[in-house]
């Protein structure tokens, strides 16, 4: 599998997996024009995944549906609501030949899901937008191949910003998202000897930075 984060924060989210019989899309929250300006060359998106309904997970779902014609899951009502295009109700994994896709439950302000994405003996986890991850989800990603997930925040960062009381205590909630200290404790506890590649995705502009989010992971990692 390849893997290419198009975009990735709240200005958008997208991205691409290449497989060998299909290729996948996870969220559509930039243009298709804007997909092929980033990945400087075309390819086929037969698949596209969404994981909510959050504006920067949907924003070019109705370019990316006229442009690629894929066929489209999601398991959120508000989606499938907006009658954008047809919308296939994700509920059971999706598998071809050597190819599975399934989902888990995440928590955040709009019903939320992260996936697992099998080919062969490798597997990839993605997980954004949550304030927490459940036990049970934990134990059964345990060392994986890959993982791209949450970094939002520097909780420092955050309660020392311009953001209003209100949202951020919105994104430090169970409903919100994670921060550099819970993606690094958590990625503590599930990573091991399989796992080649970690991903910090959904950096918040405004209330994290790249190194910030390196520096707490390798601290936890130490431990």
């Amino acid at each position: 599998m390849k893997v290419t984060v198009i975009a990735s924060g709240s200005k958008g989210n997208a991205t691409l997996i290449e497989t060998k019989n299909k290729n996948m899309l996870i969220d559509a929250g930039v243009t298709a024009n804007e997909i092929k300006k980033r990945l400087k060359k075309d390819v086929k998106i037969d698949l596209l995944f969404i994981t909510h309904a959050h504006i920067d997970h949907i924003k070019g779902l109705k370019s990316i549906v006229k442009e690629y014609n894929p066929s489209v899951y999601s398991r959120n009502d508000e989606v499938i609501k907006k009658n954008i295009c047809n919308i296939i109700y994700f509920n059971e994994p999706y598998k071809l030949e050597d190819l599975e896709i399934s989902f888990f439950n995440l928590s955040h302000d709009s019903d939320c899901i992260g996936l697992n994405i099998k080919e062969n003996d490798k597997e990839i986890v993605y997980i954004t937008d949550t304030g927490y991850i459940n036990k049970k989800i934990l134990t059964s990603i345990v060392n994986k191949d890959m993982y791209i997930i949450e970094s939002n925040h520097d909780v420092k960062m955050l309660m020392n910003g311009k953001y209003p009381f209100f949202l951020q205590q919105r994104i430090l909630s169970d409903k919100g998202h994670l921060s550099n200290k819970d993606c690094s404790r958590y990625l503590s506890n599930i990573i091991g000897n399989n796992t080649k590649c970690v991903i910090l995705a959904h950096l918040s502009e405004e209330n994290n930075t790249p190194t910030l989010a390196n520096i707490e992971l390798n601290k936890m990692l130490e431990k």
